[in-house]
């Protein structure tokens, strides 16, 4: 029907839009805290230490209050919620997770999280408003059954990540392959046309970038056997590809373990909350304070300014310039931030994670197990498998860092290390991180899948 085509057209621009706000006010975020750092010479002393870490614990019992006074419906990442509508398919408790009010409460709690400096990513909050733009659809114009059971959504949150980090073919695999979790080829022309106007959106007011620069894109590791040589020193060359299953697997057990903490955490803290908004965000807004004190403040915000720096750096000069209380820093303050459900992501800080992991770990690699290997090599191969790990997404754990970066040469080990990373992690977390939050979701709401029959299993 043409007029659901425009319609999910003029609403593509609209999440456009709102990706690049999201972009925005991260941006604040960073400048805030770096002003509160003392970083332009108005605040010394303690004030740098001080403030930065008040203004994280004041705003998390603030935000958690807002959202449970105002906005229910907006808890986590926003992704479970996306899910949670496909399984409970086309029916009116489709609001409690995709509505406009739930879309404008996710902006406004988003933007003081990210203005405050909280340890959350964007990409969750921008699939979730988008699929509760594209759900406005089936409220104004009339639609075919197959977008109106699954297809809207996809389109809405895949537009949100391919429009968060300009990676178009990323988000449209991440909502096929975690999101939907089935192909449906009528669903695919609204799916690619509203990714691309989202992307082209970002793109006219952002400028054509890659999310993590350009500095690694000739990262590679040869395989082929070039002619003339030997094949003993083929054999050796090869090498740095023994880092490929040693971090695929340690990077799985980490993304695994952080993965499964997040859903028992979540499960548990969910009464405490629904009881004690103030008091328990605040216990948990003290929490990513210490977190910010003890580690210097490089736990605060999403992360993408940490990791863009680390790979300039390493893309440019090959040097380390982070220690091990960076990825262990970012990893607690993004467990505290997503146990306690605010609106906020977890690719950036999972990201943020990994490369901190590859340069620490590179000296050993490069010294002892993998000899020649890069530190960009290394940093691309942790940020594959841990984020893999995480989220359990390789294919689209591939894509989002072949699009971020540009590393085609990454291709082959990238995808190996983030098929064993999300295998190992299916050890750990079963079923994965969204599903098990999404049926945590449902539950809270007495819409559990045993309460309907029919409903088709999602487990892996």
């Amino acid at each position: 029907d043409w007029s659901s085509e425009v319609c999910s057209s003029d609403l593509a621009i609209l999440i456009g839009l709102v990706a690049v706000l999201f972009e925005w006010l991260e941006t604040i975020g960073d400048r805030t805290n770096a002003f509160l750092a003392g970083e332009s010479g108005t605040i010394s002393g303690p004030w740098t230490v001080v403030l930065p870490a008040v203004l994280v614990f004041v705003s998390m019992p603030v935000i958690i209050w807002l959202q449970r006074r105002f906005f229910p419906g907006t808890e986590g990442t926003g992704i479970p919620q996306a899910i949670a509508a496909i399984r409970i398919g086309p029916s009116p408790s489709r609001r409690f997770m995709l509505s406009v009010r739930i879309a404008l409460g996710k902006i406004l709690l988003l933007a003081i999280a990210l203005v405050a400096g909280v340890t959350v990513g964007r990409e969750g909050p921008s699939v979730h408003v988008g699929a509760c733009c594209m759900h406005l659809c089936t409220k104004v114009c009339r639609v075919p059954s197959w977008l109106l059971h699954r297809g809207l959504i996809l389109a809405g949150g895949a537009a949100g990540i391919a429009a968060a980090f300009n990676t178009p073919v990323a988000g449209a695999i991440f909502c096929i392959e975690e999101v939907g979790r089935t192909f449906d080829r009528r669903s695919m022309p609204a799916i690619l046309r509203t990714v691309a106007i989202a992307c082209i959106v970002g793109v006219v007011c952002l400028g054509d970038y890659l999310f993590y620069g350009r500095a690694n894109q000739g990262a590679i590791m040869p395989i082929a056997w070039p002619s003339g040589m030997s094949f003993g020193d083929w054999i050796v060359s090869l090498r740095p590809w023994l880092a490929v299953p040693v971090i695929g697997i340690v990077g799985g057990l980490l993304g695994g373990a952080f993965a499964r903490t997040v859903v028992e955490g979540s499960r548990r803290l969910g009464p405490a909350l629904a009881k004690s908004p103030v008091r328990t965000g605040a216990l948990l807004g003290l929490g990513l304070a210490i977190v910010g004190i003890v580690s210097g403040g490089t736990s605060y915000g999403g992360g993408h300014a940490r990791t863009l720096e680390m790979l300039e750096i390493a893309g440019r000069t090959g040097e380390v310039s982070s220690g091990w209380a960076d990825p262990i820093a970012t990893a607690g303050a993004s467990l505290i931030a997503l146990v306690s459900a605010i609106p906020g992501g977890l690719f950036d800080p999972s990201l943020t994670v990994g490369a901190g992991l590859g340069q620490v770990t590179h000296a050993w690699f490069d010294g002892f197990l993998a000899p020649g290997i890069g530190l960009s090599e290394t940093m691309l191969l942790w940020m594959a498998a841990y984020f893999a790990g995480v989220v359990r997404s390789p294919l689209t754990v591939a894509a989002i860092l072949f699009e971020m970066t540009g590393a085609y040469g990454m291709i082959l080990p990238i995808m190996l290390a983030a098929m064993l990373a999300s295998i190992v992690a299916g050890r750990l977390c079963e079923p994965s991180i969204y599903d098990a939050l999404a049926g945590q979701f449902l539950d809270r709401l007495g819409l559990g899948d045993q309460d309907r029959p029919g409903v088709q299993s999602r487990s892996r």
